[in-house]
């Protein structure tokens, strides 16, 4: 499957209680250990190659690289990748730090910049940046993938993106704000808020806010298709035959999902993002509370918040890009976290295999504490 977020898209809060384990508080960072875990479940899982790392605070536990990124080369830690959904944590973190300056503001009705979107003039920026607006995700809608499975190297506009959603003149569900449900287009729409409202690209914004100032030099916003050398490379069997996927385009995300970075950055934005060091205590605790208001007085061990998953005690994200599939998580308790990426060999047995890979990390790193997700 191509989405980007995919198990978000069917994320429930029924049956989600917190461990209750008496020994919530214990770490395990044994970097030989970790690395075993690695090992093992990357091969058991069918994978070509994953890269996957560790940090306690700032201090680097455990960064390794395993298998081949193509035939002969062997997958690097300093290998570039998609990074498909994590981007929505720098989007999320931006569309806060723009509106503490006043150049946006959440609750102004889209329908200033989108005039003829349907329910335009019901939704606002803080519900398309928490998937409460009810835009349907045009992931799901049978010729959008028909026609990428086709011609995954043809290129989609924001446009045709936001009219797989509404081109029937139907939401998700109605009025905005009174449900939740995980949906691309409301992503792709809140990039073009953004852009609009600010009269800049969202590439020009992620770099003057966040990559520059963060010296987050392995991580970029790519024009086309291109990543930055070297460049690790993914596999795909949609189309009924294993394939070099790394160069099909990334445009149906790329207002907001397309960012290339390394495990290493991501390991460094993760403390940045789960501490809230870029924006206010305010709106960090909004970044971080559940999007559904009714949740919010008592907040179960399992939600989608802003841009992530919160599960019992992890701020997670599992992207499924292209054939790089991903595994982001922070635990602001213990100030740990995690990053696996994944590529697939030619008959996988756990596809995706980073969020697998993860759970088994976290089940060792806080037993008290494993993945609910």
């Amino acid at each position: 499957m191509l989405g980007l977020l995919v198990a978000q898209s069917t994320l429930s809060i029924a049956g989600c209680g917190a461990s209750s384990s008496a020994d919530r508080g214990v770490v395990n960072q044994n970097a030989d250990v970790l690395r075993g875990i690695l090992l093992a479940e990357s091969a058991a899982a069918g994978t070509a190659a994953v890269i996957a790392g560790m940090w306690s605070g700032q201090e680097e536990v455990v960064v390794e690289a395993t298998g081949y990124s193509t035939p002969g080369v062997p997958a690097a830690v300093g290998m570039h990748y998609r990074i498909g959904g994590i981007t929505e944590t720098f989007l999320v973190t931006l569309l806060f730090m723009l509106a503490e300056q006043g150049r946006i503001d959440l609750d102004a009705k889209i329908s200033r910049w989108f005039p003829e979107l349907i329910a335009a003039d019901q939704v606002t920026a803080r519900m398309l940046a928490g998937n409460t607006a009810g835009y349907i995700d045009y992931v799901n809608v049978k010729d959008w993938l028909d026609r990428l499975l086709a011609d995954p190297f043809s290129p989609f506009t924001d446009d045709e993106l936001i009219q797989y959603s509404v081109r029937d003149g139907k939401m998700r569900f109605s009025p905005p704000g009174s449900s939740w449900a995980y949906s691309h287009t409301e992503y792709v729409i809140l990039g073009q808020v953004i852009q609009r409202a600010t009269g800049e690209s969202i590439g020009s914004l992620y770099q003057r806010y966040l990559l520059t100032p963060l010296g987050l030099h392995d991580t970029q916003l790519p024009a086309g298709a291109a990543i930055q050398a070297p460049a690790l490379h993914a596999y795909m069997l949609d189309r009924g035959s294993y394939e070099d996927s790394t160069a099909w385009t990334p445009s149906w995300a790329m207002s907001y999902g397309g960012l290339t970075s390394t495990v290493r950055d991501l390991g460094r934005w993760a403390r940045i993002f789960g501490r809230g060091l870029l924006v206010s205590p305010a709106s960090h605790r909004e970044i971080t509370a559940p999007a559904r208001l009714d949740l919010r007085s008592n907040p179960p061990a399992l939600y989608f918040a802003h841009g992530f998953i919160y599960a019992n005690g992890w701020y997670l994200q599992n992207p499924d890009f292209n054939g790089y599939s991903g595994a982001f998580a922070y635990n602001p308790t213990h100030d740990l976290t995690l990053v696996v990426v994944a590529t697939k060999n030619n008959a996988p047995a756990i596809d995706p295999a980073a969020i697998h890979i993860l759970r088994k990390l976290v089940s060792y790193v806080t037993p008290g504490s494993t993945l609910n997700f």
